[in-house]
């Protein structure tokens, strides 16, 4: 068998010591090689495999680099826009196809070690190793910003139950792995997926994502996991053990043997008690939130965290209605900016300067163009700015959720996103919140940013700017005194300095100065301002 190309001699795969050998030489410089030589390895053992117990140290040799490979070809596609492009879905497929690997291979170990007194003696590893691997398809189902494949609960659910089953679920092994804690059981694995799941993965940006994800294996020690009884009171959410899905409101399951109760309610004092010192200025290092998260963005982050993962099932603040029809959108400073103002931006005529492509049109069709009309690419604007049509799914007071297919332009999360709603007359600025995608759609939220937008431009102030310094397109947002909105300023991402004087140009220019950011996306910042 080849183990990753030509170049490599086969290996039996029966022969521990020669498995135990390829991982050590992974050549981890070449992260494509290595991973592949990973994937080809877990195949041959799943037909070929050593003894039980050596099997198993072979697979605990592998953990260490089998995550920094996973890690390395995931940068391929975390945080990318979407839909992906035909190379990050090759690099998501290899992934999952590696954790489920994992998962089985150590299942595979259990299955054969039966009579086996060492393989029978690490049975709680084994499980949490499962529980491990199924739960990393979940979560790089998360971080990709897709739909758990089919079966995925199923598995996770199923190799947790094994655990209970045989009640080695709460016992911890060693999890030389863990960032900060470096004991875990199989049940504390389960928890910190499903406080994942319920910390609305799909909103959140790379970095978040990644607090999360360690703030949940921190905090999983402090959830507990029951047979569902009759005396649970509030919004409790449940796990149905033998339904592919995470976790739902109780409430709204059907009583079953495989149903469960997720316990969160010891968790609500520990997060009160880490934003109360966060309050009092100690570090989120040193409360083991990590050393590269700022206090704000925890304290936020903690905040938003509390309702889902203390208070449970709770309603939303705006509930979702149906809705049906089709929205015009597009995206891009560029053409939300034509859109909404209906006509191609121009410089205002005290600093309009023409470039050397437009003196060079001027020159060739002198008899034809009319200098005072000129502006870039004004024939082509109808063309260049065109409308993608998306269909609405439902709404609430305060955004949309919309579908389209993998047709069309690549959404990132938090950039500005510009609708006219089917029953709309004017253009609206929001915010992608989430994107997904399921299957061959894609589904996107988005919060709409309140009141109807106005296209202007904008440009810096200051000794160092030219009289002649060229306008940028930006947007204002009016006052909106039903939702207490004060008036805003939509600039493009960057421009936002606290009590930085910038000029504003709608029929004239006006001077303003920055006050507060309200708002921040992949491509814009919103601020307040006050005029001058």
């Amino acid at each position: 068998m080849n183990v990753a190309n030509g170049s490599r001699p086969p290996i039996d795969t029966a022969d521990a010591r020669a498995c135990v050998a390829l991982i050590s030489g992974l050549p981890l410089t070449n992260a494509r090689e290595a991973h592949q030589a990973l994937v080809t390895l877990l195949t041959g053992l799943a037909h070929r495999p050593p003894a039980p117990a050596a099997y198993l140290d072979m697979l605990e040799a592998a953990r260490a680099p089998l995550a920094f490979l996973q890690d390395e070809l995931a940068q391929r596609y975390a945080g990318k826009p979407l839909p992906p492009t035909p190379a990050e879905s090759e690099a998501f497929r290899h992934v999952l196809s590696l954790w489920q690997a994992a998962a089985r291979a150590y299942a595979q170990v259990a299955q054969l070690g039966a009579g086996d007194a060492r393989v029978q003696a690490q049975l709680a590893l084994i499980c949490h190793r499962c529980v491990h691997y199924a739960g990393q398809v979940v979560l790089e189902s998360f971080r990709a910003r897709r739909e758990p494949t089919p079966g995925a609960w199923i598995d996770l659910h199923g190799y947790y139950a094994t655990a209970e089953e045989w009640g080695i679920d709460k016992t911890t092994v060693p999890e030389p792995l863990g960032e900060s804690r470096k004991l875990q059981s199989a049940a504390e694995a389960y928890a910190a997926i499903l406080l994942a799941d319920l910390a609305s993965p799909y909103s959140r940006g790379a970095h978040e994502f990644g607090w999360i994800m360690r703030w949940a294996r921190n905090f999983a020690p402090l959830t507990a996991i029951r047979r569902a009884g009759e005396n649970i009171g509030g919004h409790a959410f449940g796990v149905d053990l033998m339904h592919d899905a995470s976790a739902r409101p109780l409430e709204r399951m059907a009583p079953s043997d495989s149903l469960r109760h997720f316990d969160t309610t010891q968790l609500a004092p520990k997060l009160q008690d880490i934003l109360a010192r966060l309050k009092l200025h100690e570090t989120p290092a040193a409360l083991g939130l990590g050393d590269n998260c700022p206090a704000a963005t925890a304290s936020r982050l903690l905040l938003q965290l509390y309702k889902p993962w203390c208070l449970n099932a709770t309603p939303r603040r705006w509930k979702r209605r149906g809705a049906q029809g089709i929205a015009q959108a597009c995206l891009g400073f560029e053409p939300i900016h034509f859109h909404v103002s209906g006509e191609e931006f121009n410089q205002p005529e005290h600093v309009r300067m023409y470039s050397r492509g437009d003196m060079d049109r001027i020159w060739t069709f002198r008899d034809q163009v009319d200098p005072t009309q000129l502006s870039v690419r004004a024939s082509q604007v109808q063309i260049a700015y065109p409308l993608e049509r998306w269909s609405v799914a439902d709404q609430s007071v305060s955004g949309f959720r919309l579908m389209r297919g993998e047709a069309g332009a690549r959404i990132e999360h938090g950039q500005l996103f510009c609708l006219k709603p089917p029953d709309g007359e004017h253009f609206l600025l929001a915010q992608v919140s989430w994107n997904l995608m399921q299957k061959d759609d894609l589904l996107i939220g988005i919060h709409v940013l309140p009141g109807i937008p106005q296209g202007i431009a904008v440009r810096p102030t200051g000794l160092q700017v030219s009289p002649s310094e060229r306008y940028v397109r930006a947007f204002l947002l009016p006052t909106v005194p039903a939702l207490r909105e004060e008036p805003s300023l939509v600039l493009p991402r960057g421009w936002f300095q606290a009590e930085r004087v910038i000029e504003l140009y709608t029929d004239r220019a006006v001077k303003v100065r920055l006050g507060l950011l309200m708002a921040q996306g992949a491509d814009f910042d919103r601020a307040t301002f006050t005029r001058l």
